[in-house]
């Protein structure tokens, strides 16, 4: 067995847990229900840790978790107001410094 995984927030260790077994990794969480156990021992020895079962497997898991955790590139839309030439994100439909509206390329 080998740790791949650490957090303080049980829901995003189950669900990197989900991902790993969807993909076909055994794995297990340690320290799920540690948490009656804060102010007793250290509290980053409570944390849920994520394990895979398998070492052969460790690799792996470790991939697909640093690829869930990459942020998607940003292909966002960007405009220039025509009135004052103020850049916006495409979201917006005004001109937050003149008022000018969106207008179609």
């Amino acid at each position: 067995m080998k740790q791949v995984f650490v957090s303080q927030n049980l829901i995003e260790v189950e669900m990197h847990k989900e991902l790993l077994e969807q993909a076909g990794i055994q794995c297990m969480i340690k320290n799920q229900r540690s948490s009656g156990l804060a102010g007793e021992i250290p509290f980053v020895e409570i944390f849920p840790e994520l394990w895979v079962l398998q070492e052969q497997d460790y690799d792996q898991a470790r991939q697909l978790l640093e690829e869930e955790t990459e942020l998607p590139p940003m292909n966002q839309d960007f405009w220039t107001c025509s009135g004052c030439g103020e850049r916006h994100e495409g979201q917006f439909g005004v001109c937050w410094k003149c008022g000018q509206g969106k207008t179609s390329a």
